[in-house]
């Protein structure tokens, strides 16, 4: 009787629903429906950096300087990533399609920590609707700077750019080895310096990315401004000649390596370059970057440069650098001059 009762009960409510409801119900589900729809979708067009790169005057701000560091400590510093420096003005930037390897896990340059593989963090992204992370190539580099060991506010340091070569990255491995290069240099116990590393994600360097990188270092950590030195290896040797062409007067000196020939010739440079002491080195059997670009170049700027120095590493390939930046008189060459 009680299973009769509920079945009765349960036909008058399917009645009830079928019969009785408003006629407008099914139209307002229908509308919104339509509505759902409608809805504009969200274009993912912009850059996970939101603040437009006018000048570096904003760059003196409180939100740029840096937390509490020791002596001797390897930084990590995203602080310039928030900066949208948009299409670059380089020729041929853009020659090869850029590739987003960024986005792979392990891989993601923007970690709060300088470490990769086995201690590699990886960072939480909280970006906005609109974001499209392959474009993240557009906003300002991230940098590992370390700290002289004996480090004091009372005295100024020089200060060494380290530009790293390749246009991607395949693992953890790269940023390994770059770490291993950037840890090659020699240092003197009576005159230690201030070295950075920034991380590109473009095709070329770009010198606007690389000023300010230096301006941050020097909001934060005593300067010597007249002694700044600016140093590469392949994409990274072009990247010096790029950088330094743009701001000639911002360096005491530069030490290309190996220089990439692609995606367009740096010899034109070479007049922006005439008061700037050149170190430049390349191995003669070069299969990546072209020996005989290398050549020209050294060739044209000792023509109007008294300072250039070519080294030819004989029977030698795309490699060796460790060796260069590891022999004291190298950096010693570097670091012996000084902006007038």
């Amino acid at each position: 009787m009680k299973k009769c009762l509920k079945f009765i009960f349960l036909l008058l409510v399917i009645i009830n629903f079928l019969f009785c409801s408003n006629e407008n119900d099914f139209i307002n589900d229908n509308e919104f429906l339509i509505n759902l729809n409608n809805q504009p979708k969200i274009v993912k067009d912009c850059p996970p950096c939101e603040i437009e790169r006018l000048d570096s005057v904003s760059l003196i701000s409180e939100s740029y300087k840096w937390h509490d560091f020791k002596k001797g400590e390897l930084l990590k510093i995203n602080n310039l990533t928030n900066l949208n420096y948009g299409k670059s003005e380089i020729i041929g930037q853009n020659y090869w399609n850029i590739r987003s390897w960024w986005m792979q896990d392990d891989l993601d340059p923007w970690s709060q920590f300088p470490y990769w593989g086995s201690k590699y963090v990886q960072p939480f992204h909280n970006f906005g609707a609109c974001v499209d992370d392959s474009l993240r190539y557009l906003c300002g580099y991230s940098y590992v700077v370390e700290v002289p060991s004996d480090y004091t506010q009372e005295k100024k340091y020089p200060l060494i750019i380290f530009l790293h070569g390749g246009i991607s990255v395949d693992s953890y491995y790269t940023f390994l080895g770059r770490d291993n290069t950037r840890n090659s240099f020699y240092e003197f116990e009576n005159d230690k310096y201030i070295i950075a590393a920034p991380i590109k994600l473009e095709i070329d360097w770009e010198p606007d990315k690389i000023i300010d990188v230096i301006d941050n270092i020097t909001l934060n950590l005593n300067v010597d401004k007249s002694r700044v030195y600016l140093t590469g290896l392949s994409m990274g040797g072009r990247g010096t000649f790029i950088v330094a062409a743009k701001y000639p007067k911002k360096f005491a000196a530069i030490m290309p390596l190996s220089p990439h020939h692609e995606p367009f010739s740096y010899i034109p440079l070479f007049k922006q370059l005439k008061n700037i002491p050149v170190w430049m080195s390349h191995g003669d059997i070069d299969r990546i970057s072209s020996y005989k670009m290398a050549k020209i170049m050294a060739d044209s700027l000792k023509k109007i440069n008294p300072n250039v120095k070519f080294v030819t590493k004989k029977n030698t390939g795309h490699w060796g650098w460790n060796n260069i930046y590891s022999d004291s008189t190298n950096i010693s060459w570097l670091m012996s001059w000084k902006k007038k």
